[in-house]
């Protein structure tokens, strides 16, 4: 088509029709993950005792690996605002890169694969209509989540967090990674022909810059202008407040999209840049049976969530021997990892020993609701390939539902239980030359207990599955939910009753506490019963498609 921009506009109105609530939540969110938790920094940094405990904290190495360097030289200057500027940049803008990244590839790689892009391109549409559309939809929605952001930071009056451009400078961070990481996306999306392979490649690349960051960070803060990732706290928001860090994430933003419209322009429909490769002649012995296959199927990905578990679990256990003086600190950071505030007031080494417990546990069941995302990705691909039309073939075969279903939810379960222990393992080893070290079987048994609320989650997709497929994706809300109220929940002092939904919530929190048994087995027989009942439910449906 001589006009590649054609019916770009109309591309971008059914565009905001599909996408307005996923907009709404995404918007929502960042008021959730990134404003709510602004006043709590005034609260636990009121004295200058306070001050310097954070400050000294925060200056170590971990904590620089974990959040960037800070450039605050004086515990009396490193205030509320200044805390805020340094710990929420670098978590806050992997969070929405991350949703911009699976946004831009399922909305155009995805779209591809799935059908949907010959489908509208036979209605005179440009061959770059629906990517210009899906640009315009980020950047319009980046400029959304800044200016939302940086009101209601505004609106909470915090001092040092007063000045409005300041906090435009902070909002136009997460903005700005945001926006690059969708154009990284949709470059990635362009060169590989599938879109599990585009998301897998960038949040790779995303993940092998954060790792060559907390490395760089340790030893020369300037090294970081060559990251790219890392200009998201090379603002130095409410301290020295550089606008150049934006300049170069949004420069190199447009040359992203200039290279995504130069490959696009230049490829077929469904087609990339790197080949298939071809099959053996012979399949291996693992791929003569379907559970070899759908193992074979999820294999990269796999290897790339357990690893980065297994490191953000040495990242956690290496914070675990500082965690005592950082508790000390206030009564809120207490509350933060449910510690015993007159704990927190003994000076005695069993006190210690005590909070470093509560962290741990803490950890435990935050990173227990990330290993539940990596399982519930695992059990999605059931219904995914349901609606690509893929079971259908499968079921030509002498191959029954039950067996197809049992397959994929045992194989979830594993996964998760792997993921889960490489946690551990990461936890174990960043502790075990501290003087307060837990051994390995103390570690094992307080994260491998939350597996149960893994499996719980996994039922529940199961059952979802089988009665309404079209509202599996739901689950995503309520992991959400359950982040929310593990992460910061206890701080913002929300009721009692609505941590009850949060089925981590009733896990016994070992070592802290002893194991309640009766629950444990109730959360594991109701998880067995939802997939049981969802086998059941799955083989009495119709298979469904888009």
């Amino acid at each position: 088509m001589d006009k590649p921009l054609n019916k770009t506009f109309s591309m971008l109105k059914a565009l905001l029709k599909r996408d307005w609530l996923k907009l709404v939540f995404w918007i929502a969110g960042v008021l959730a993950f990134a404003a709510s938790g602004v006043g709590k920094f005034e609260l636990i940094m009121q004295t200058d005792s306070q001050r310097e405990t954070m400050f000294n904290v925060f200056q170590g190495p971990a904590m620089t690996a974990l959040f960037g360097p800070m450039t605050v030289t004086q515990g009396k200057d490193f205030t509320a605002a200044a805390a805020y500027g340094t710990t929420m940049p670098l978590i806050t803008a992997i969070t929405f890169a991350v949703v911009s990244v699976i946004y831009v590839v399922n909305r155009t790689r995805k779209e591809e694969e799935d059908g949907i892009a010959e489908v509208f391109r036979s209605f005179q549409v440009g061959k770059l209509a629906n990517t210009t559309a899906v640009v315009i939809e980020l950047f319009v929605l980046q400029i959304l989540i800044t200016v939302v952001l940086a009101i209601s930071i505004q609106l909470q009056n915090i001092p040092g967090m007063t000045s409005f451009s300041v906090n435009l400078l902070f909002a136009s961070a997460i903005g700005a990674q945001s926006l690059m990481w969708g154009l990284f996306a949709l470059v990635f999306a362009q060169i590989f022909s599938d879109s599990g392979s585009a998301k897998g490649a960038t949040f790779g690349f995303l993940g092998l810059l954060y790792l060559i960051r907390m490395g760089t960070d340790t030893q020369n803060v300037n090294w970081g202008y060559w990251n790219p990732l890392s200009w998201s706290y090379l603002t130095d928001p409410y301290v020295k407040n550089h606008w150049l860090p934006i300049l170069l994430a949004l420069g190199l933003s447009l040359v992203l999209l200039v290279l995504a419209y130069f490959l696009e322009i230049r490829r077929d429909v469904n087609a990339g840049y790197i080949p298939e490769i071809n099959g053996k002649d012979h399949a291996s012995k693992s791929l003569l049976s379907f559970t070899g296959l759908t193992l074979r199927q999820q294999r990269t990905a796999s290897i790339g969530w357990i690893l980065g578990l297994f490191v953000l679990g040495i990242t956690y256990g290496s914070m675990i021997d500082q965690i005592g003086g950082f508790v000390e600190s206030s009564p809120t950071i207490s509350k933060l990892f449910n510690i015993d505030p007159h704990l927190a007031n003994e000076a005695s080494k069993a006190a210690s020993k005590a909070m470093i417990e509560s962290f741990m546990s803490t950890i435990f069941m935050i990173c227990a609701v990330m290993v539940a995302c990596f399982a519930v990705t695992s059990l999605m691909r059931l219904v995914t390939e349901e609606r690509k039309n893929r079971q259908e073939q499968l079921y030509a075969m002498p191959i029954s539902r039950y067996k197809v279903y049992a397959t994929y939810m045992i194989i979830s379960w594993i996964l998760g239980a792997l993921a889960q222990f490489a946690v551990v393992l990461g936890i174990y080893l960043a502790q075990a030359n501290n003087a307060n070290a837990f051994s390995f079987a103390k570690v094992a048994a307080a994260g491998m207990s939350w597996t149960a609320g893994v499996f719980f989650i996994l039922g529940i997709l199961g059952l979802l599955i089988a009665l309404v497929p079209r509202l599996s994706a739901w689950i995503w809300v309520y992991l959400g939910f359950a982040f929310f109220m593990s992460y910061i929940g206890n701080i913002l002092n929300l009721p009692a009753w609505l941590n009850n939904f949060n089925i981590f919530h009733h896990i016994s929190r070992l070592p802290v506490e002893t194991m309640n048994w009766g629950n444990f087995v109730l959360i594991f027989a109701l998880a067995v019963s939802f997939v049981l009942l969802g086998m059941v439910a799955y083989r009495q449906r119709d298979l469904i498609g888009d």
